[in-house]
């Protein structure tokens, strides 16, 4: 059988940074975008000998806000991966997208140039927990750029979902569950809220006070039902979950993901990006 990898891209840029990431991205360095691809593509590129007649099962492009990149530098992205790795004709090539940098004629070019899954950030059906959360774009617009990535082509859609958030009620959740279910993706992901040491929201609740601005974290107790929640709803309309937050259609698993999940070998590119090769796991500072 034919040694098969990997590839993950990291694009580290976002039009603003949301309260509670702590993830390698930042914001208001779009006159970065080039210098940066140039240097992801050459990374690519020296990497690329040791490789050699290994087959790339999926690629991954995560961030930050990948959809933030010109299609233009983008494509400059995917020539370097398609020239220099030997990408499998049935490859699954993802790209996370968040609401807010898309439009119709974007979503085109990404269909174009390979890419045939988009994992699109929602969060919530709210726009209060949206704000909260400081998220760029609002309900109306993921859901106009999700019914344009379906005329686009795109025929394998993640949307991902995060619960326990500031405020949020099981009530928020269930309407969160069952407004993305109608869209009918064929993969959703359902992260619990992390407060990460570094992130806006570690300094407002890691010495929370009742008077504070923002409203308390849901309980242990609430963060639970939600959980449950999340797999009865979802299991009654056909989604199974195969890790712990991450729920699909038959046969909708994603390859990339499971890869991780079962020590499959990966390479990373870009600033901030794991690998794992030959049982070695290393990181790009």
């Amino acid at each position: 059988m034919k040694q098969e990898i990997s590839l993950y891209i990291h694009i580290p840029f976002c039009v603003r940074k949301c309260l509670y990431c702590d993830f390698p991205s930042f914001s208001g360095m779009d006159g970065m975008f080039e210098d940066y691809v140039r240097r992801l593509c050459r990374e690519m590129g020296e990497a690329a000998p040791s490789f050699q007649g290994i087959g790339v099962k999926s690629v991954f492009f995560g961030g930050g806000t990948p959809s933030i990149l010109p299609p233009a530098l983008m494509g400059r992205i995917m020539d370097k991966i398609m020239s220099a790795y030997d990408v499998n004709s049935d490859a699954e090539i993802s790209m996370e997208a968040n609401p807010g940098t898309l439009d119709a004629a974007k979503l085109r070019e990404y269909k174009s140039m390979y890419f045939n899954r988009l994992s699109m950030g929602l969060q919530a059906w709210q726009d209060r927990l949206l704000e909260r959360l400081g998220r760029i774009h609002s309900v109306g617009e993921f859901e106009d750029n999700f019914l344009q990535a379906r005329d686009a082509g795109f025929k394998n859609i993640n949307v991902d979902l995060m619960f326990s958030l500031p405020g949020q009620t099981l009530d928020d959740w269930q309407e969160t569950l069952e407004k993305v279910i109608r869209l009918d993706p064929e993969h959703i992901s359902a992260y619990s809220l992390i407060i990460e040491e570094g992130t806006p929201f570690f300094d407002i609740y890691n010495n929370y006070s009742k008077n504070a601005s923002y409203p308390p974290l849901p309980d242990e107790d609430a963060e639970r039902e939600m959980y449950y929640k999340t797999e009865e709803i979802l299991g009654s309309h056909g989604y199974s979950r195969y890790e712990i937050s991450n729920y699909s259609l038959p046969g909708r698993e994603c390859i990339h993901n499971t890869g991780y999940w079962t020590g499959k070998s990966y390479i990373g590119f870009g600033l901030g990006s794991s690998s794992y090769i030959n049982h070695i796991r290393y990181k790009n500072i």
